[in-house]
């Protein structure tokens, strides 16, 4: 093999490798946006007939 055919498998195996990880950061970057304790809370609505504290 010449350093042509070297060079030919290096981008073989390091250009899909390359996708993979930006596409895995990505992903975990997206499901720390959508984390539960990342979210803001919906503040509840008090029941019309409770008692207000004045």
């Amino acid at each position: 093999m010449g350093p042509t055919e070297y060079v030919l498998l290096a981008l073989v195996i390091l250009i899909p490798l390359v996708i993979a990880v930006v596409v895995t950061l990505w992903t975990l970057e997206q499901a720390r946006l959508r984390s539960r304790k990342n979210r803001p809370r919906r503040s509840e609505p008090s029941p019309p007939d409770a008692p207000s504290d004045a």
